[in-house]
């Protein structure tokens, strides 16, 4: 067992002995969670019954992973845990790039197939829309229920797309509403309010993004 830590540390150190002290409990971690030959469990498992929990999701642990192309030594086998409970710094910063392309190249492609049904309606000061009612989406009677409150007013556009809202009796909601959340209210008459018609100039001026 001592040969095949001193491989590892070697091993997780890219060949350089330097800074073992660092990569031990790692390796030692590794070795406790590793399934044996002999035994066919881990000593962890031998110990107490059940599998570790780690530190790593399911996305994490693929990402840390290196190509395996083929069969894994003893060494190889402990080294690479060793490397997934390290968790380097390099790795997770591997991780986040990656994972922040997906996410653009997902968003990219959402709105493109969806192109043609996505609007940003841009609210301006005095107009007039309605609230999704987010709050009965779980209930099971929620189709007998208002899908949408208001209409209320909007007051203003922050800084990161949501809107400040307030009641036509000019009570502002301390709330900030995502855009997703709004649709125009259609009215009779389209012509806009005036907010400070409505709302207290005091109140407008606490107002922060």
């Amino acid at each position: 067992m001592h040969k095949r830590v001193r491989s590892a540390l070697i091993k997780t150190g890219g060949g350089d002995i330097r800074g073992w002290h660092e990569r031990l409990p790692f390796v030692i971690w590794a070795e406790r969670i590793t399934t044996r030959r002999s035994t066919k469990m881990s000593p962890f498992y031998a110990a107490h019954g059940v599998e570790p929990l780690l530190p790593f999701d399911i996305t994490h642990a693929t990402f840390l992973l290196p190509i395996i192309t083929g069969k894994l030594s003893d060494v190889e086998l402990l080294a690479m845990r060793a490397r997934q409970l390290e968790r380097r710094e390099a790795d997770i910063e591997e991780i986040a790039e990656r994972v922040q392309k997906a996410r653009f190249a997902s968003i990219a492609d959402f709105e493109k197939k969806h192109a043609a049904t996505i609007v940003d309606y841009d609210f301006k000061p005095g107009e007039l829309v309605l609230l999704l009612n987010k709050r009965i989406e779980a209930e099971v009677g929620r189709k007998g229920k208002p899908r949408y409150l208001g209409p209320m007013i909007v007051v203003r556009r922050a800084t990161g797309g949501s809107y400040r809202l307030a009641e036509l009796n000019g009570a502002l909601s301390n709330l900030k509403y995502a855009a997703f959340r709004l649709i125009p209210y259609y009215p009779r008459c389209r012509r806009t309010i005036e907010i400070t018609k409505i709302v207290d100039t005091a109140d407008l001026e606490s107002i922060e993004d």
